[in-house]
């Protein structure tokens, strides 16, 4: 709950201070090149919870990633203002909410494509129009393959979901089967 909370916040403060489409990109970029580092490396996490790493230490390990990543200064501020506030470790939910209010001022939506078989470009790009004329958005795809699903796909925009597989058809066969046996 904190979390969100905390993700939400700091999303919108950030996304506040930037007016500039291709600037609100790049800065959603370095947020989520820092969360990588920050995953790759768990012994970073474990520095930011240290209480006795004092905070000077700290915020010179958040420069030098900065740095190092060649992030631009408004993130390089929210990063050092995340550290100092003890949030830092939030901020895997601060990209989650900043990513999710970037696609919403840049008119776009994220689609999960979840298919049996690897889709194709003209597949994607089928789909891509479909959605794009009913939603009236730019959408943007991310696949992935479950085999166990046998056919069909299945879709999720945001928090709903559109399940097109043979297996939740075979499923609800049986549930109707199962149904008239009863009765």
């Amino acid at each position: 709950m904190l979390e969100n909370q905390v993700g939400k916040r700091y999303a919108e403060a950030l996304s506040g201070n930037i007016s500039d489409t291709g600037a609100l990109e790049k800065a959603l970029e370095n947020l989520k090149a820092f969360n990588e580092a920050m995953k790759i490396e768990p012994q970073l996490a474990q520095f930011f919870k240290h209480p006795s790493i004092s905070s000077e230490k700290k915020k010179n390990v958040v420069q030098e990633i900065c740095n190092r990543l060649a992030v631009e200064e408004k993130v390089s501020s929210l990063m050092t203002l995340l550290n100092e506030r003890g949030r830092i470790l939030f901020l895997g939910k601060i990209v989650e909410y900043f990513e999710l209010v970037v696609d919403r001022r840049l008119g776009r939506m994220r689609v999960h494509v979840t298919s049996a078989h690897p889709l194709t470009t003209a597949n994607i790009d089928r789909l891509k129009a479909a959605l794009n004329k009913v939603l009236g958005k730019t959408i943007l795809i991310d696949t992935e393959v479950d085999e166990s699903l046998i056919g069909g796909i299945m879709l999720r925009i945001g928090d709903q979901v559109a399940d097109d597989t043979i297996r939740n058809r075979l499923e609800i066969l049986k549930r109707t089967i199962e149904n008239e046996e009863v009765a």
